[in-house]
């Protein structure tokens, strides 16, 4: 994965260091960066930072974003190997109309080397709400499917609520479903702040589940052009 990272950082950056007007069919391109704090409630505790770089082009009606994710455990309660993520997303996109996108998602990783998926998606946009949706079925086994739902609504020029609600299901072997509520605040047209709190069910073959808490922090940085369309996936490892 690490010469494809490299090659896709450097494709990713190229529309960023020109002016939006310079660059043929460039919409947009977004950054992020959390800090997240998970505990399972029992003592056991993981803090790690993720990375999340976008950018997408349009066409006329037609369209394609793509994504590179970075994640890293940086600290834990317990004596265990800290996890690591990489991941590359492809998205090919239709405006159907001025408020609706489809979007057909493609999605490869370091974490499931069994488990590349693909997911169909809709992004719809009406004044203050954003509403985000996508379904996905694993592209090599039949024991892996993805439901997962976003919103946000704006409460002013500056504050925005936002919650959201993923299930993703291994067949017999295990399911896990994670509910998330938060806030975010513009500080600027270029840069928002938020944070969110995520509730963890993983529940595992024999009727064992396990849950927990995540917090964290993060902000997203507009880094030219129009973000407010972009697909927002990200993965939780």
């Amino acid at each position: 994965m690490q010469k494809p990272l490299a090659l896709l950082l450097s494709a990713l950056s190229l529309p960023i260091l020109v002016s939006p007007a310079a660059a043929q069919g460039f919409e947009g391109a977004v950054g992020e960066f959390q800090y997240q704090h998970y505990d399972d409630g029992a003592g056991f505790t993981v803090d790690s930072v993720e990375g999340y770089l976008d950018a997408a082009w349009v066409f006329g009606r037609m369209g394609a974003q793509v994504g590179l994710s970075m994640g890293k455990g940086v600290d834990s309660s317990a004596d265990i190997d800290l996890p690591q993520y990489r991941g590359l997303t492809g998205h090919l996109t239709y405006d159907a109309s001025d408020n609706l996108r489809l979007g057909a998602m493609a999605l490869i990783d370091n974490v499931s080397e069994d488990i590349s998926f693909y997911a169909v998606e809709a992004l719809y946009l009406s004044g203050p709400l954003r509403v985000e949706g996508r379904i996905g079925d694993s592209l090599d086994t039949d024991d892996y499917s993805l439901v997962e739902a976003r919103t946000s609504y704006a409460l002013g020029s500056a504050l925005t609520a936002r919650a959201g609600f993923s299930v993703n299901d291994f067949g017999a072997d295990s399911n896990y479903r994670v509910f998330t509520l938060g806030a975010a605040y513009k500080v600027s047209d270029q840069i928002e702040l938020y944070g969110d709190v995520s509730r963890h069910r993983y529940e595992v073959a024999g009727g064992t589940t396990f849950r927990g808490e995540l917090f964290y922090i993060g902000v997203r940085i507009n880094l030219g052009g129009d973000d407010t369309r972009l697909f927002s996936y990200q993965t939780m490892y």
